[in-house]
């Protein structure tokens, strides 16, 4: 199973990808969060990745959203409705990740 989902700045240059794949089955799982040049295409040439989990994770479409803030500086990643990474696309600043361990990234 694979999970892709993205959101394109509204300028056309920037995009936020989830991606999600399993090898094997959900044990062998991994997912990983990417800022990419979109150039017409959400999943363009990456620029940032943030690695979010490895190993059995069930997930659909439905717990996953990548949103940018209103001043589209920043995309984040909610997994089920939470705040789980962040890109600042001006910056290059990278906040957050490896979901579901002890570790409670600040992210602004």
């Amino acid at each position: 199973m694979e999970v892709l989902e993205s959101a394109v700045r509204s300028k056309g240059d920037f995009a936020g990808v989830f991606e999600y794949e399993e090898t094997d089955g959900p044990q062998s799982a991994t997912a990983y969060f990417y800022l990419c040049e979109a150039k017409g295409d959400p999943a363009g040439p990456i620029i940032g990745i943030i690695h979010i989990r490895s190993r059995a994770w069930s997930i659909t479409e439905a717990d996953i959203a990548v949103k940018w803030d209103k001043d589209e500086q920043r995309v984040g990643l909610f997994v089920f409705g939470v705040l789980t990474a962040a890109f600042d696309a001006e910056t290059g600043a990278r906040y957050g990740g490896r979901h579901g361990e002890d570790f409670n990234a600040e992210i602004p």
